[in-house]
């Protein structure tokens, strides 16, 4: 069996998590970026636009098709790309105006708004659990950037507000149309990303080490990663897909305390743990659920 095949037949979980294991390092190495805001995002999205023009090709090659056809996207894949796009940028620009543990906890909103945004807009039903966790994990959310309010946290904790809608807008089209091409979607989305960012970024003022992690991201953590969690959400609801990546705000957070000796601010200590407990319940009670409907379906 192929190794593609293997992870084919992966659980829609086990991808996600794998997604969001790869996906970890990534505030820690936005972190120790010197170079600023505009010209770090610029390159970030250019290398990451690169690597999955090379997917793309690649996938293309594979199917016989032509450069063009390989690489142009669909209304849906447009739709997609426009979210990812706004993800990528958005990220970063938040990781680098406030604390990256805010930034982290606050993405952690991307279940809630999956939630609204399957409910509302993909008709989708969720059950009672996913919106208790949801809401729990506002109350949270509320607390942080309340506290942070008016200080100098601010912009980058509504940046962070504004990539969890984005992501949440992701991960529902990928789950919602499972034909599309998420790989010509996420092209897309770094492409324009790249155009939006250059003319505020000075793509010369960048030196030494700063390369590496550059590489590294935009070549290693967000495109594997995503292609990850988009897999993942094929086979499970975006608002799982959400939850599951709450243990980056865990692990993320892990590594920039750790490394940079960013230490989180109590409020936003707190209010991780009670995302951490949330998730934990939400999983048991999931695990269970799925159990009881295992033993329906055999009787």
């Amino acid at each position: 069996m192929s190794l593609r095949k293997r992870i084919g037949n992966l659980h829609g979980g086990l991808l996600a998590l794998i997604g969001i294991a790869i996906l970890s390092p990534d505030a820690l190495l936005i972190r120790l970026i010197h170079a600023d805001d505009m010209t770090a995002t610029f390159w970030r999205v250019c290398f990451l636009t690169i690597a999955l023009l090379v997917v793309a090709l690649w996938r293309g090659v594979e199917r016989e098709q032509g450069i063009v056809q390989a690489i142009m996207p669909g209304k849906d894949e447009i739709l997609t790309g426009i979210f990812y796009a706004g993800t990528s940028v958005l990220f970063i620009l938040s990781v680098r105006n406030t604390d990256a543990a805010n930034t982290l906890v606050i993405i952690s909103a991307t279940p809630l708004l999956a939630g609204l945004m399957g409910m509302f807009i993909f008709k989708r039903s969720l059950p009672m659990r996913t919106w208790v966790a949801s809401l729990v994990v506002l109350a949270a959310l509320v607390l942080i950037v309340g506290a942070g309010f008016g200080g100098e946290n601010a912009l980058g904790d509504i940046l962070a507000l504004c990539a969890a809608f984005c992501m949440a807008g992701f991960l529902n089209v990928i789950s919602a149309r499972p034909k599309m091409d998420e790989v010509k979607g996420m092209l897309f989305g770094a492409f324009i990303a790249t155009l939006a960012m250059a003319p505020a970024a000075q793509p010369t003022e960048v030196y030494g080490i700063d390369w590496v992690w550059l590489l590294i991201l935009g070549f290693w953590v967000v495109p594997v990663s995503f292609l990850f969690l988009s897999a993942g959400a094929r086979k499970i609801p975006a608002a799982e897909v959400g939850l599951i990546m709450l243990n980056e705000a865990i692990f993320g957070s892990l590594l920039v305390w750790l490394f940079v000796h960013e230490v989180p601010s109590k409020m936003t200590f707190i209010c991780g743990a009670v995302v951490i407990a949330t998730l934990i319940v939400h999983s048991v009670l999931g695990m269970r659920a799925g159990r009881r409907l295992r033993e329906s379906a055999a009787e």
